[in-house]
């Protein structure tokens, strides 16, 4: 989750420059349409990184977007304070200011290093790993919970990784009822209901 080549791209060619971002338009429009046009992110909650990350990688392959022109292109989907943070440690066109990072890894590893807390983050993951339902909730709200606490550890779980977490979650009773039902085309909340009438 840390290792700044987790996010980087299929196309990893770095020949751009600042002055051909200026040109970038239609690009810009096909990956924005691709991570979703409400989904910029501005710096909190930190651990939100992880996602804002994959999403951006996603929508810059899915485009063909190589590492060169994502490098100018990933403050776009930046909100304020974030976009200001990004705008100094970039390069200016000019050469007036060489800039903190020079390469499209390079401000990827300088968002991590910036925005995420190790420790928190790895609390986070232990409380996600060891989880259980609680005797004051019912099915539902624990698949709820499962599903709030992935996605603050940045959705570290996929969907069949997470259902897995709530089989293993959910009452001994019901959990090889559970298990048996867990099948690719099941839904976590379908999963709940199973467990619930069990």
């Amino acid at each position: 989750m840390f290792d700044c080549k987790t996010y980087a791209l299929d196309n990893k060619s770095v020949v751009y420059t600042r002055r051909q971002a200026r040109t970038l338009g239609r690009r810009k429009k096909d990956s924005a349409q691709s991570f979703g046009v409400h989904d910029e992110w501005d710096g909190s909650p930190p651990a939100k990184i992880f996602q804002f990350l994959r999403k951006f990688a996603k929508a810059c392959d899915d485009n063909d977007i190589s590492e060169g022109k994502a490098f100018y292109i990933l403050q776009v989907f930046t909100k304020e304070p974030l976009k200001s943070e990004v705008m100094m440690v970039m390069p200016t066109c000019r050469g007036g200011n060489p800039g903190e990072v020079t390469s499209y890894l390079e401000l990827i590893n300088w968002m991590l290093g910036r925005h995420v807390d190790e420790a928190s983050v790895a609390t986070l993951v232990e409380t996600l790993n060891v989880v259980v339902k609680r005797d004051d909730e019912d099915e539902l709200s624990f698949a709820e919970r499962l599903r709030r606490l992935n996605t603050e550890c940045g959705s570290m779980y996929g969907e069949g990784a997470l259902k897995g977490r709530f089989v293993e979650g959910v009452h001994r009773a019901a959990r090889a009822t559970v298990r048996e039902q867990n099948t690719p085309g099941i839904t976590m909340a379908e999963l709940a209901r199973v467990a619930q009438t069990k």
